[in-house]
């Protein structure tokens, strides 16, 4: 059988054990030299339900012969790894003799990951770390160091057998989270016990990621040379018992990328540059306000296929955008000024409207005349015999009668989903949903009694998907084209508890990602008074794109064009999107930024339409254009960054309420003692739970046990303070 194919089901059934813990099996260690290979087809066989094998680690003797395993699985969501499992794997002997592999832990004192390298070089530093992946990322950062780990993650340190660290000198990093700083302070006093020379703990920046291991990328801002020097730096662990002095809470908002004019085309960006200066304002608003009210103006005339053979991935250039900014940073004006064209184009529309409505009403007081004539006509041919020419007769007469036109539309406010359906019917190029304050929108898609109208948000991002609803008062409504561009302001304090509902999977669906021209620029550092008039040429080379873009047809059929990529593009596109794809599927990121990543593509596919259209008009998609639609790509992405960093700036906001507000609590106190007082921040017990880890993490509080209650119930986690923190006080 061929060492990597797939087990059948009857090797599947025999190895589908996945968490035997009971005596009936007893780890072999080390493994005989008879066992059977521990192949890639053993370790698939151990997959739970919808998982698939994706990596494994040997645990190794001193010298060199196989002890065990750690074996990754991962659960794919739209092929990306949404969801892991590391289980152990170990050769096996139960009670009837039968000796087999099974995916079963290493029975008490299991062995450290790595001892090969810690008997080879028995001077070196030894670097402990939460994880194999971790520790195998540590070995080749740090070569000077041996990088060990302990099997069965960060609960299970007291399991694992540290004798081998005696009298070696050991620094542990944790991972960055609080789950991270209790497995560093059990590892030290475990390496204490083992008789370890030295024992030290680096201090890993609150600043960092939430979760940042060793094996992640390199932080914002931070050097291969600053984490050798925070390595050499760690200070020496302290007693268990005693309280390190708490640490400050700092916001982790991380920086993004300015705005600069060349992301703009020529046609757009002195006039954006023109707006954020008379109102100093943020250019990124005035900019991303223009391109989603032209995303909207084409429409769904015209499209891009990114492939030049596959036609089942073709994208309509809708976007979906979010200016974020504190009160009065000028959002709602920079909206204003950079759609101002838009509603010109929807008053001339309704103008033109109006006149054709007027021309109709006389059209048919002239049909009323005509009508009367072919009655009297038709009355004649039906006397004289001949009814087929009567009925002729009125059915010409009865081909003028016309119903009145719907107004034409390019702007929708604040209209339920059915009348948004009904205007998109009546407007099938497409609309552009204008919110000034956008949360009112979000929050009404957070609610169950709205469940309908977020799935069809949610279909009408792709531009080019169809909805049916049915509705008592309104029928059935079929909507042909769901293409709907998105543009709204936000508050950092109103988009946070959306965004961590988002990231903490309660509310996980794909609709914040869909923002994917969310913009949040730093607030401008000076301020100054600008009292002039626009530039007029800026103004007017503004205007009229959105003149030509109201204007390109649609193919000949009727049906919209499909334009492509130049070969010299499609190279620059195609090299972007393997990277991103890599990156997503390295399981370094959020699932939530996953999420955003792989939505990116159709999002820099339609700028690099638009930028296209603005500059040369309908024609394949040049390198011009697809290099500045990637520009977009890095600037739009840090500020990804920064708005999924808006649920740990909540976490953290919340844990500073929490210690101004400590004298109101009980000591020791517990989750539902700050949950019952909603304070801001802390109205649902994840947020209270997610802001006491953070205390935990920074040294303001720690957990303690209390026994079970006489009735027997299970014992209650609560929360004591620092010491110091009375001190200060």
């Amino acid at each position: 059988m061929n060492a990597f194919s797939r087990l059948s089901l009857d090797e599947l059934k025999s190895n589908s054990a996945a968490n035997d813990v009971g005596p009936d099996w007893t780890p072999i260690v080390p493994v005989p030299d008879d066992a059977p290979l521990l192949t890639r087809t053993i370790l698939a066989g151990f997959a739970p339900s919808g998982y698939g094998f994706t990596n494994g680690w040997r645990y190794r003797g001193s010298d060199g012969g196989l002890l065990g395993a750690a074996v990754r699985f991962d659960r794919p969501a739209n092929g990306v790894a949404a969801d892991k499992q590391v289980l152990p794997v170990t050769f096996c002997q139960g009670r009837n003799g039968k000796r087999e592999w099974r995916c079963r832990a290493f029975d008490a004192q299991r062995p450290l990951y790595n001892l090969k390298g810690l008997a080879e070089r028995p001077d070196a530093p030894v670097i402990v770390v939460e994880g194999e992946k971790a520790a195998d990322a540590a070995g080749s950062r740090f070569a000077d160091h041996v990088a060990v780990t302990s099997p069965g993650g960060s609960n299970a340190a007291h399991k694992a057998d540290w004798s081998p660290l005696k009298g070696r000198a050991v620094t542990i990093w944790p991972d960055a989270d609080p789950a991270g700083v209790k497995y560093a302070t059990a590892v030290a006093e475990a390496c204490r016990m083992a008789g370890a020379r030295t024992v030290r703990i680096v201090a890993v920046p609150t600043a960092f990621p939430k979760g940042w291991d060793l094996a992640d990328f390199l932080p914002v801002g931070i050097t291969d040379a600053q984490l050798g020097a925070m390595l050499a730096d760690a200070p020496a662990a302290s007693d268990p018992n005693a309280w390190p002095l708490p640490s400050p809470i700092i916001s982790t908002l991380p920086p993004v990328a300015p705005f600069v004019a060349d992301l703009l085309p020529e046609a757009l960006r002195d006039y954006v540059m023109d707006v954020a200066e008379r109102q100093q304002s943020a250019p990124d608003f005035v900019a991303v306000s223009a391109l989603c009210g032209l995303a909207a103006v084409i429409g769904n005339k015209i499209r891009i296929q990114p492939k030049q053979n596959d036609d089942g991935w073709i994208i309509v250039p809708n976007l979906w955008g979010a200016i974020v900014g504190r009160p009065s940073a000028m959002k709602s004006p920079a909206m204003q000024a950079a759609l101002g064209p838009l509603y010109a184009l929807q008053d001339d529309a309704r103008k033109q409207w109006e006149e054709d409505c007027r021309d109709l009403a006389a059209s048919e007081g002239l049909s009323g005349l005509d009508a009367k004539d072919a009655k009297k006509r038709a009355e004649r041919a039906y006397k004289a015999g001949d009814r087929d020419e009567a009925k002729r007769i009125l059915r010409e007469a009865n081909g003028g009668d016309t119903d009145e036109p719907p107004c034409p539309r390019l702007i929708v406010n604040d209209a339920t989903v059915e009348k948004t359906g009904e205007l998109l019917n009546e407007n099938p190029n497409g609309l552009l949903l204008i919110r000034d304050e956008l949360p009112g929108f979000l929050a009404k898609m957070e609610s169950e009694d709205f469940a309908t109208d977020r799935a069809f948000y949610l279909e009408a991002f792709n531009g080019d998907g169809r909805f049916t609803y049915d509705r008592i008062g309104r029928g059935t409504v079929h909507i042909e084209n769901c293409t709907l561009s998105l543009i709204g302001g936000v508050q950092p304090s109103r988009i946070a508890p959306i965004v961590r509902g988002a990231v903490s999977g309660a509310k996980n669906d794909g609709l914040i990602q869909r923002l994917q021209m969310t913009v949040w620029p730093d607030d401008r550092a000076h301020w100054q008074w600008v009292d002039r008039h626009s530039k007029p040429l800026a103004r007017q080379t503004f205007e009229d794109v959105f003149r030509r873009m109201r204007d390109i047809p649609r193919a000949e059929d009727g049906r919209p064009s499909v334009v492509y990529f130049t070969a010299g593009a499609q190279a620059l596109f195609r090299e972007w999107m393997e990277e991103i794809q890599t990156e997503a599927r390295a399981g370094k990121l959020s699932t939530t930024m996953e999420s955003h990543i792989l939505k990116m593509p159709k999002t820099v596919a339609s700028l690099a339409l638009i930028f296209q259209l603005v500059e040369n008009g309908v024609s394949a998609v040049g390198e011009e254009a697809t290099a500045r639609a990637l520009d977009w790509a890095d600037y739009l992405r840090s500020h990804a960054d920064r708005l999924y960093a808006a649920g740990d700036v909540m976490t953290e906001d919340g844990a500073r309420v929490i210690i101004a507000r400590r004298r109101l609590l009980p000591e020791p106190f517990t989750v539902r003692h700050v949950h019952q007082r909603a304070w801001t921040g802390l109205t649902d017990r994840d947020a209270v739970a997610s802001a006491i880890e953070t205390l935990i993490g920074t040294h303001h509080c720690r957990e303690q046990t209390n026994p079970k209650t006489a009735a027997g119930g299970r014992p209650t986690a609560s929360y004591v303070w620092n010491p110091a923190l009375t001190v200060e006080s």
